[in-house]
């Protein structure tokens, strides 16, 4: 039997955007298109940025005011702009209007957050958070994650909700995001009042985002919402290597291999819902468990200090504050840093070591080939100073 052709979001758009919200519910595929969509950067768009329903705008005239100036601030070098405007064709979606764009850089807070929202044909509303963006400052904000109970974007994505919702009375919520964005989704879902999490939230959406802390799916906020959180992970994503998905989630079959399977565009899909995948990468699970195994030994303090230290190495001590920055530096700051490294925890810096080298490993040709070269060499340094001061 011929292996069945592997379709995308793209083909969705050419063979079921036809089809209008009423005559098809909506469906986790339409998250993701929604999803895909918070990446491109709105910031020239004022009219956006109202809260205001009536000020909202149909995909097709923010599309119109769209130049390549414009495409999506993710870590992907795919173009969104394009499918964008190939949403804006059909049927489906050309009705949908958006509104309530918002992004923010904070340093100081260490919060990169951004979301916009979508008033779909059905009555109700989509609230769409960005994941991380090329910012370092975002990238710090997810290793937080992993010792702080909450992160200056998880407490600005539940009041943001609140918001949407205040400016929406008579509409119900959907949530959803990429990356980091879904982590935003599900902890906003989980921390809405109870009110509001009981008769207007539908759903929300983890895209290949962290998981949490088991403390946290513990607790009687996320066990309200349970149900209603849909978490979807490519069968070799690295999105488990700081925090641990313990809830319940579906495995995606991606056309991507390794870390690319994190592009939401390469995701399979099969009709309305994404195909699904038998099992994790065995590479994947080995990694992730030792990373995991190592962490669950760690106390909270000891969490922050292994993250500051590995966000430093990343940022050559605070001088990079892009990845276009740190591609650019060179291997001088992080070396330096390296050097000041090597009386660190023996565990701690073999650790740094194994997380650059997948980190490189998995990178492959292709996106940010450069920075996966800088992570490989730093953590061939680590190896040798490592394997260095164990012979003395």
């Amino acid at each position: 039997m011929a292996e069945r052709k592997k379709t995308t979001v793209r083909d969705y758009l050419a063979w079921r955007g036809d089809l209008t919200f009423a005559q098809d519910g909506f469906n986790e595929v339409d998250n993701l298109l929604l999803c895909i969509v918070s990446y491109i950067d709105f910031q020239r768009i004022v009219r956006l940025r109202s809260y205001k329903p009536v000020d909202a705008m149909s995909i097709g005239e923010v599309c119109g005011l769209l130049t390549e100036k414009d495409e999506q601030l993710g870590l992907s070098e795919e173009e969104y702009i394009p499918v964008m405007r190939a949403m804006a064709a059909t049927p489906r979606f050309r009705d949908v209007k958006m509104f309530a764009f918002e992004s923010s850089i904070d340093e100081e807070k260490v919060m990169q957050f951004a979301a916009v929202s979508f008033l779909l044909p059905d009555g109700s509303v989509f609230a769409a958070y960005r994941g991380t963006d090329t910012t370092l400052v975002g990238w710090q904000e997810d290793f937080n994650m992993s010792f702080l109970t909450a992160v200056p974007a998880q407490l600005r994505a539940t009041e943001y909700a609140e918001e949407v919702l205040k400016c929406c009375p008579r509409r119900k919520l959907r949530l959803g995001g990429h990356s980091k964005g879904g982590n935003l989704a599900a902890w906003a879902a989980m921390h809405l009042p109870e009110k509001l999490q009981r008769k207007r939230l539908l759903a929300a959406y983890n895209n290949d985002g962290p998981g949490f802390d088991r403390s946290v799916l513990a607790s009687e906020e996320y066990r309200r919402v349970a149900e209603k959180i849909h978490t979807f992970i490519p069968e070799s994503s690295l999105v488990g290597m700081l925090l641990e998905h313990t809830e319940d989630y579906e495995l995606i079959d991606s056309s991507n291999r390794a870390l690319m399977q994190h592009e939401p565009l390469s995701w399979n899909v099969l009709g309305r819902q994404f195909c699904r995948s038998a099992q994790r990468a065995e590479t994947a699970k080995a990694s992730d468990g030792a990373i995991r195994e190592w962490l669950a030994d760690m106390s909270m303090q000891e969490r922050q200090e292994f993250t500051e230290a590995f966000y430093s190495i990343l940022s050559m001590g605070g001088k990079a504050k892009t990845l276009d920055d740190l591609r650019e530096g060179g291997l001088s700051g992080g070396v330096a840093l390296l050097r000041e490294y090597v009386g660190a925890d023996e565990k701690k810096r073999k650790l740094v070591a194994q997380i650059l080298l997948r980190l490189a490993a998995e990178m492959g040709e292709g996106l940010w080939k450069s920075v996966g070269q800088y992570w490989r060499s730093l953590g061939e340094s680590i190896e040798q100073k490592y394997r260095s001061s164990a012979e003395a």
